[in-house]
């Protein structure tokens, strides 16, 4: 058993993902305290450039996907976009697009892609619209599925006002998973209907995007072409036991600790400053792989 890249080259494509903060503006059911109540306080600049200069990891193509909290809010944001770009790696981020358009124009030149979160609560569409309409760069709308009937037919309307007024979206349908029990998350996926599992598998509200420099691409299960959504909705995100690639093709950084994976599996690997890249594989031993960033690194079953 297996999972690989569609794409053989993306083994030579490494992804920092980095949490810079738990600061965040919104506070979300579905989202526990501790991932947005600002405990963990700003990254100094100085430590954040010196990382960003010094890494350097032979052959291989880095992206910074970079997230909060909401990463928007720290102030030297726009600067850690440009140095990125100046040392000649692919920048992007995850917002929950409440900044202004402008500030969204401001950091455009500076940034590849950038994934909007929809969250029902806060969001509002028309700017969802604007914001893609006075930028360049690749954008992706995580739009979060409720799963009641209610919440999830105006989760699909969404969607649609957002496909049809810019053909700069591509709308993604997120399923919800257990965050909120407490610092055990378990990831265990919301209980959707039969219907809304069949909506989700044949979402007609995605375009293509020019992602290859920003995301994996597809995988496999096997000799199966799978998408993160699918590995989640029919369980086959378990891999405990699993030898993984992670630390290998990517690294997770929190509030400036570094782990090889979201995961966190292998524990800590260092800090922003002072840390060895991990040369081996890890074995998993997490009950799900829940976070998508994980989900897509290759692995495969312990001979």
């Amino acid at each position: 058993m297996k999972i690989s890249y569609a794409n053989p080259d993306k083994e030579n494509w490494f992804l920092v993902s980095w949490a810079l903060s738990n600061k965040c503006n919104y506070r979300c059911t579905y989202c526990p305290d501790f991932l947005h109540n600002g405990s963990s306080g700003q990254p100094k600049w100085e430590v954040v450039e010196n990382f960003i200069r010094s890494l350097k990891i032979k052959d291989k193509e880095i992206c910074y996907r970079v997230t909060g909290g909401e990463p928007t809010f720290w102030k030297r944001f726009i600067d850690m976009a440009k140095l990125v770009k100046e040392e000649g790696h692919t920048f992007s981020f995850i917002t929950n697009g409440s900044q202004s358009v402008d500030y969204y124009k401001k950091i455009d030149p500076y940034t590849d892609g950038m994934i909007i979160s929809y969250h029902h609560a806060y969001a509002d569409v028309q700017k969802f619209i604007d914001i893609a309409n006075n930028t360049k760069m690749e954008i992706a709308v995580n739009l979060m599925m409720p799963n009641d009937i209610e919440g999830f037919k105006d989760a699909q309307k969404v969607a649609s006002t957002l496909y049809d007024n810019t053909d700069r979206l591509a709308v993604w349908p997120k399923i919800i998973l257990d965050k909120t029990s407490g610092e055990n998350i378990t990831n265990e996926v919301s209980v959707y209907t039969e219907e809304q599992k069949e909506i989700i598998s044949k979402w007609p509200y995605f375009r293509k995007l020019d992602d290859s420099h920003l995301h994996r691409g597809d995988i496999f299960y096997n000799e199966r072409k799978i998408d993160a959504n699918e590995l989640i909705v029919e369980g086959l995100n378990k891999h405990k036991g699993w030898k993984c690639w992670a630390g290998l093709d990517m690294i997770y950084i929190e509030w400036g600790k570094i782990y090889r994976a979201e995961c966190m599996q292998g524990g800590l690997i260092g800090t922003l400053e002072d840390f060895i890249l991990p040369q081996n594989t890890v074995i998993c031993n997490k009950k799900l792989c829940g976070c998508l960033s994980d989900i897509y690194l290759r692995k495969e079953t312990v001979a």
